[in-house]
């Protein structure tokens, strides 16, 4: 008795290369290919009903945001040279 194959569905998605490229490396030093990798990560949300990790800003992030956040209204000043960063150092105040 022949054990019919289940259809496939091709699945096209945009990534970005240089993540692509970092996570097939991975991949390959695990035994894996895309494919197998894919399906891995199907299986796996199916499993937990959900994804399989937090999707969360990391301190680094959320920190990063506050101050971004927390500044957005301040006045920029643009440096012709160090000499000008170093003064502005030495007196904050002035302009």
């Amino acid at each position: 008795m022949a054990i019919k194959e289940k259809p496939k569905k091709k699945i096209q998605v945009n990534i970005d290369r240089d993540i692509a490229n970092q996570a097939e490396q991975v991949f390959n030093e695990i035994g894996l290919n895309q494919t197998s990798a894919l399906t891995a990560f199907y299986k796996k949300v199916i499993a937990e009903g959900g994804m399989p990790f937090d999707l969360k800003m990391t301190d680094t992030q959320k920190a990063t945001l506050s101050i971004l956040n927390n500044t957005k209204d301040t006045p920029m000043h643009t440096f012709k040279d160090a000499k000008e960063v170093q003064k502005w150092l030495d007196n904050p105040d002035e302009d």
